[in-house]
């Protein structure tokens, strides 16, 4: 279970790594901001979330593989731009892909303090979203999660949706996968039909 978790969450980090790559190269950023860019939105949610549950060393620094899957991902991405920005979408699917990943490995990180399930679905959410927080501000834009796009709703649904199998003694691998791929797609339909909190609430 611990390897499955540790592929996951490589799985998850090269998933971000090539969306801010891509988001940074269309902000026209040279190649050393797009790595920084690549960086701070890959590390930068599972870093807050070490910090407030005191997981130390954090994750990045106790394990390199972190940086390297980064700046390989990110690198390889400048290198064929060309050929990955074609694929309709590309960049919101990678990046639909990471917030399901790191969603579910920031609840299963918060189930190691056994902590109150609204506290583990926040230390997901946290894992989720804050790296592309820290990125939105950094090209001085109201950040993704506070305007606009289907995106925390989401990883706060998926993140309920796990304690609610969980409840019912649904098999952990079971679990994860089936919250993960929730967040996930349900993240791709709102970016293919455009939905947001205020169309399914309310019009102006």
């Amino acid at each position: 279970m611990t390897e499955f978790i540790f592929y996951l969450d490589i799985f998850g980090t090269i998933s971000f790594a090539v969306a801010a790559s891509l988001m940074a190269y269309n902000k026209n950023l040279d190649p050393f901001g797009i790595l920084v860019i690549s960086i701070i939105t890959s590390v930068g949610g599972g870093t807050l979330r070490d910090i407030l549950l005191r997981n130390y060393p954090i994750f990045w620094i106790d394990n390199i593989v972190y940086l390297i899957v980064i700046i390989i991902s990110s690198v390889l991405t400048q290198l064929f731009i060309r050929y990955i920005s074609r694929i309709s979408n590309i960049l919101l699917i990678f990046d639909a892909i990471g917030i399901g990943v790191f969603t579910v490995i920031g609840i299963k990180i918060s189930l190691n303090f056994h902590l109150h399930p609204l506290i583990s679905i926040t230390m997901g959410t946290i894992t989720a979203v804050f790296g592309g927080l820290i990125r939105d501000v950094l090209y001085n834009e109201i950040p993704v999660i506070l305007h606009k796009e289907l995106y925390a709703t989401l990883c706060i649904t998926g993140g309920m949706l796990f304690f609610i199998l969980n409840f019912f003694s649904i098999q952990v691998e079971i679990n994860y996968a089936v919250s993960m791929l929730f967040i996930i797609l349900t993240r791709i339909i709102a970016i293919k039909y455009n939905l947001s909190l205020k169309t399914l609430t309310f019009k102006r």
